[in-house]
């Protein structure tokens, strides 16, 4: 029997077959995970028109000179502390049980411990074949598990419910809604309660730190929007104080029927006063009004985070699938 193939992907240098592939294999799986990706031929385009530093790729083949039916990804995890990578691996699910992914595993794990990193992280579906895959690498644990939930956005009853809650605003707050880059009078106070995300239950094992001022703010407008991606920002400003004190972001990709619900926080002071459920019921009924071709929105919560996931019940969120975040360590001499 032939072993599979792995070598390194270089999306400049490919064949337009290979980047074809890998973009189709890469694409698929992102959206099986629950997450939205471009179409094949988008990200192909922008894979052959990008320069990413630190980013490493893999392709795997079912034999030598067959097509690639592998993809593999590693990005580092923090700009501030490189380290620990976050690792997307796919098999095309024609080509799985045949030692591709096994193969593209042991490559990676090679190749990312010789480059400096001490542990991989990623994201797994529960249950099989994800979760039994990723816990067999040797040290391998969950981190956390999080709920993938949809939001139908095109549904009656779900607009029903956005639009009694829409209708009902907190006394003492108004408000505002924006595309794009935050208003420069309330950029500030927009990025204060930014940070305050990761006050959620498990937020720090996914996000970096984070002491925005405006500048920091910039930069993460600009990472979610590269791509073409809308922005769209729904936030409560106090009226007494005139600053955000509550706020949630969506993006709304330039492909595809789903959009994808970022960050929601309220600062700390003006919890309990369903200032959350007030906002991102206001951002369904924006989302469906300005891109009637999207037909649902996703968020990934903690499980510990009951809070949230009750403000999301509020607004018509409904269970999609469970995923694991999985951390391995890497050895250098193994």
């Amino acid at each position: 029997m032939t072993s599979p193939t792995v070598e390194e992907f270089l999306p400049r240098s490919a064949s337009p077959a290979d980047l074809a592939a890998w973009s189709q294999v890469y694409g698929d799986g992102r959206r099986e995970q629950g997450g939205a990706a471009p179409s094949a031929a988008v990200l192909a385009e922008r894979l052959a028109s990008q320069e990413e530093p630190g980013v490493l790729r893999w392709a795997v083949r079912p034999a030598p000179g067959a097509p690639v039916a592998g993809a593999a990804e590693l990005r580092p995890r923090r700009a501030a502390d490189p380290r620990p990578g976050l690792l997307r691996l796919f098999v095309a699910p024609a080509q799985r049980r045949q030692g591709l992914g096994r193969a593209l595993l042991h490559r990676v794990l090679h190749d990312a411990a010789a480059a400096g990193l001490d542990r991989l992280q990623s994201l797994v579906l529960a249950g099989p074949p994800g979760e039994p895959f990723a816990l067999a690498v040797p040290g391998a644990r969950t981190l956390l598990r999080l709920r993938l939930q949809e939001q139908p956005v095109d549904d009656p009853s779900v607009l029903r419910l956005c639009r009694d809650l829409a209708e009902r605003p907190p006394m003492g707050y108004r408000l505002a809604f924006w595309r794009g880059s935050a208003p420069e009078e309330l950029a500030a106070s927009f990025a204060r309660v930014m940070n305050h995300v990761l006050d959620a239950p498990g937020a720090e094992l996914q996000l970096p730190p984070r002491s925005w001022d405006v500048p920091g703010l910039r930069a993460w407008e600009a990472d979610l929007t590269d791509d073409g991606a809308a922005l769209l920002v729904s936030a409560a400003v106090h009226r007494a104080g005139g600053e955000v004190v509550a706020a949630t972001a969506a993006t709304v990709p330039p492909f595809g029927p789903t959009a994808e619900q970022h960050d929601t926080a309220v600062l700390p002071e003006h919890r309990r006063r369903n200032l959350a459920r007030w906002i991102k019921a206001e951002q369904a009924l924006r989302l469906h009004t300005l891109f009637p071709h999207i037909r649902t929105a996703t968020s990934t919560v903690s499980a510990d985070n009951e809070a949230m996931a009750s403000v999301n019940r509020a607004v018509g969120y409904r269970p999609r699938a469970e995923r694991l975040l999985v951390e391995a360590p890497l050895d250098p001499g193994a």
